[in-house]
C-alpha cells in the first residue's frame, strides 16, 4: 500500500503539531489506527462513505479529539476498495473557534469539493 499526502493535509499537520502538540499527537494515533485497519477501522474515529463527495464509496474521515478540548479534527482521506493507496488529502477543525474560521456543515461544504479535486489529482498518477 502507497501513502501519499497532499500538501494542504502536511502543512495543516506541521502547523497543529507546532500550535496543540497533545492534540497532535492525538491526531498521529487516529491515523496509525487507521492506516492499520483500514477499511476495518470503525466509528467514532472513522466514518467511510462522505455522501457529499463525487468518491462517496472511497472517501471517509478520521474524527480526532481530545476530551475537555474544544478542536475536533477531521482528516479527509481517499481509500479505494483495492488499498493501493492511501491517500491524505485534508485536516481541519469544522469546531474551530479562530475569527472567520468555517465552521460546521460549512466546514465540509468547502471541504469535500477540495478533497475531490486533490484526489483528481492523485488519481491521474496512479
Amino acid at each position: 500500500m502507497r501513502i501519499v499526502r497532499s500538501s494542504l493535509f502536511t502543512a495543516s499537520l506541521q502547523r497543529l503539531r507546532g500550535t496543540d502538540n497533545d492534540l497532535f499527537v492525538a491526531v498521529a494515533a487516529d491515523l496509525r489506527y487507521l492506516t492499520q485497519r483500514r477499511r476495518a477501522a470503525e466509528l467514532p474515529q472513522v466514518r467511510f462513505g462522505l455522501a457529499q463527495s463525487r468518491y462517496r464509496d472511497l472517501m471517509g474521515e478520521v474524527r480526532s479529539h481530545i476530551p475537555g478540548n474544544p478542536a475536533f479534527i477531521r482528516t479527509i482521506f481517499a481509500l479505494p476498495d483495492d488499498e493501493s493507496v492511501f491517500a491524505f488529502l485534508l485536516l481541519g477543525d469544522k469546531n474551530s473557534q479562530a475569527p472567520r474560521a468555517t465552521t460546521g456543515n460549512d466546514w465540509y461544504d468547502k471541504a469535500i469539493p477540495l478533497a475531490d479535486a486533490l484526489w483528481d489529482r492523485f488519481s491521474q498518477h496512479l
